[in-house]
């Protein structure tokens, strides 16, 4: 009994052994599974951590590029903002340029109104007598108008305040008056030692103009430019040739597209004076209409063309004249009562003139 007994608990410690065993077994799979987990947490914990660091990295470049390229957009802004008041000063610059211009533009458009006046000539035609002798019209006989005209452009000369001119008959006199150099002159006030100067004259420009007036030929302006050649002459000829206008036979129509403008050349003299009594014409090409201008044709020739510097052998130029308690009428006066006395060295006066403030001066050419 006391067997049966011991083998019931050796068996039962047996199975309990076993028992134990398969638990250890469950354990230790257990703690391999946990070391497995806890390497694979080890592992993503590096990885996160390395990933966190180039993160890192990359956020700091960034911020370096950042940091330079709001550098580098200040440099250029700095860079345009100069820039643009660099621009800003000079258009300042151009527009003070321009208005000064303009008022220069302005004040030789007033020289040049001025000049154009002076250099305007009234000629009085000579009378002609004419008489009747025949019957015939003559206008085969008519020519074309020629005229010509002499243009000549001095450079002002300027007397200055202080200034006077004097021309004596005499060119002797003049040169010895201007070799001796100064002159002692009486004025109410007392005397004045003056300097005698030779008058320096700039470039002067003499030319002939000459102008003929075609008594065959009319210019025809503002003609359209889309058409052809031969069919815009073809035109031109039909409507030049009506009776209603004056017009005549044709002899040639020359064109020149650039200008959009035709000369148009009669046969008989006299029919160009008749055309141009009116000066704007309808020309018509099938149902469009153009308004044209007609004109004279007229031939201009430039002649005898001249440039010379002129040259004042009577004229003396007096300076350094500083009296100013008397009026100009009489410094003119007393100016020129001294130089014609042969005691002073002077002659006959032809003509003098004084200049308290600056003022204008002209000479003419001296014809013999």
């Amino acid at each position: 009994m006391a067997e049966m007994g011991l083998n019931r608990s050796l068996v039962k410690t047996m199975d309990d052994i076993e028992r134990l065993r398969a638990d250890l077994e469950a354990l230790k799979e257990q703690c391999d599974e946990e070391e497995k987990r806890k390497a694979r947490t080890t592992l993503e914990k590096l990885d996160a951590d390395d990933l966190l660091k180039e993160a890192e990295k990359r956020i700091e470049k960034l911020g370096e590029k950042l940091s330079e390229t709001k550098e580098t957009l200040s440099e250029k802004k700095n860079f345009y903002n100069k820039e643009m008041q660099e621009l800003q000063s000079e258009k300042n610059e151009l527009t003070r340029n321009i208005d000064e211009l303009n008022c220069k533009v302005e004040e030789y458009r007033k020289i040049c109104g001025k000049m154009k006046k002076d250099l305007k000539v009234d000629n009085m035609l000579p009378h002609k007598n004419i008489n009747y002798t025949t019957e015939e019209s003559g206008r085969e006989n008519l020519s074309d108008i020629s005229y010509t005209c002499q243009i000549v452009i001095q450079s002002p000369y300027i007397l200055k305040g202080g200034q006077a001119l004097l021309t004596f008959e005499d060119e002797k006199v003049a040169q010895g008056i201007i070799h001796r150099g100064r002159h002692r002159v009486g004025f109410n006030n007392g005397y004045e030692d003056v300097g005698a100067h030779k008058v320096e004259l700039g470039r002067t420009v003499k030319f002939e103009v000459n102008m003929t007036i075609s008594s065959t030929k009319v210019n025809v302006f503002n003609l359209p430019i889309d058409l052809p050649e031969d069919i815009l002459k073809d035109k031109l000829e039909l409507a030049f040739y009506k009776s209603n206008i004056g017009g005549g036979e044709i002899e040639s129509v020359e064109y020149n597209r650039n200008n959009k403008c035709a000369c148009i050349t009669y046969k008989e003299d006299g029919v160009a004076q008749r055309v141009l009594k009116t000066t704007e014409q309808v020309f018509t090409v099938g149902p469009s209409q153009y308004e044209v201008t007609i004109a004279p044709a007229i031939e201009e020739q430039l002649n005898k063309l001249q440039i010379f510097a002129g040259v004042c052998l009577k004229t003396v130029l007096l300076a350094e004249i500083r009296n100013q308690t008397d009026s100009e009428d009489d410094i003119k006066d007393l100016v020129e009562i001294h130089f014609q006395k042969e005691s002073n060295g002077g002659g006959e006066v032809l003509c003098s003139d004084y200049a308290s403030q600056s003022k204008m001066a002209y000479f003419e050419e001296d014809i013999v």
